[in-house]
Parts: C-alpha cells; sequence; structure tokens
C-alpha cells in the first residue's frame, strides 16, 4: 500500500470511528447524513445511495445528497437491480465508466446521464455472502477506475448504516 492510500484509509477509519462513537447520541437520520457524507468524500463522488435488500426488492432508504423527487418507497425488483445489469452479480463492485445510457429505473426513464450522472458504482453489501444490501456512487463527470481498497471499509460503513436503520 502506498502512502497516500494508507492516509485515506487511516482517515476514512477515523472518521468511521468517529461516527460510531456518537451514532448513539446522534438520531438515526443524522447518522444516516453523516455516514453517506462520508462515504462520498471519501470516494469524491458527486452522490450517494444506500439500498436495503428486503424479500426480493432493493429499498432506497437514503441519498446524498438528498434527492428532487421522493424515493420509490416500493423498490425495485432484484431481477432488475442495479440499472438493469442483475445478470452480472457482482460480489465486490461494478464500476460503469459511461453509464449515461443506463436506465436509473425498471421503467427505463430517467436515465443516469438525465440524473445528471455519466459513471456510476454498485457496491453490494454482503451478509454471509447474501446481498442484504447496497452503495451506489454517481459522478457527474467521468470516472474510469475503482482502487477497492476503500471499497472494504465503505462496505463496512454501509452495513453499519444498515444496522442503524429502523424496520
Amino acid at each position: 500500500m502506498t502512502g497516500a492510500r494508507t492516509t485515506a484509509a487511516s482517515g476514512l477509519s477515523a472518521s468511521f470511528e468517529r461516527l460510531s462513537l456518537h451514532a448513539d447520541e446522534w438520531g438515526p437520520e443524522r447518522v444516516m447524513c453523516e455516514g453517506l457524507d462520508l462515504i462520498r468524500d471519501a470516494s469524491w463522488a458527486d452522490e450517494c445511495r444506500l439500498y436495503a435488500i428486503r424479500d426480493e426488492v432493493a429499498v432506497e432508504l437514503a441519498a446524498r445528497p438528498a434527492p428532487a423527487a421522493p424515493r420509490d418507497t416500493d423498490g425495485v425488483p432484484l431481477s432488475w437491480f442495479p440499472w438493469g445489469l442483475a445478470p452480472v452479480n457482482p460480489r465486490r463492485f461494478v464500476l460503469i465508466a459511461d453509464a449515461a445510457a443506463l436506465p436509473a429505473a425498471p421503467a427505463g426513464t430517467p436515465t443516469v446521464a438525465e440524473l445528471g450522472a455519466s459513471s456510476c458504482l454498485h457496491l453490494p453489501i454482503l451478509e454471509r455472502q447474501r446481498p442484504v444490501g447496497a452503495l451506489h456512487l454517481y459522478w457527474a463527470e467521468p470516472h474510469l477506475a475503482w482502487d477497492d481498497e476503500r471499497g472494504r471499509l465503505l462496505r463496512l460503513l454501509g452495513r453499519f448504516l444498515l444496522g442503524r436503520c429502523p424496520g
């Protein structure tokens, strides 16, 4: 690991530790906002969304920044999630560098580009090798590579946030 990677990972670890120490003092909404902002900052993403997987459906729990349109509370079928690429079935991540034409929802509209993004990343959150959630990261500018060194910690943070969600 290079010095820059070590510094970034230790900074993310320290921020995660701070979040977990204050989680009981803060309300669930603040923990979620702080956690998703931490994920966005660590990945240089413009947007971050957290999904929980329940009953063969991926349900969006939160997004940062908060989306202008209300989220779909019914969720997205796992046979489609994410972005119609469900057959890929990733265990670590899927980076789509040119995601502009991907549908953001099963109906096909809007596209990822219409949401203001050009690249997106799917980080599955697994428990005992089963998907329990996912983090989606979006970048307005093309994002051509993903260093999964920090992905492990981001998935751990996502799992922590899922555990803090009511219901």
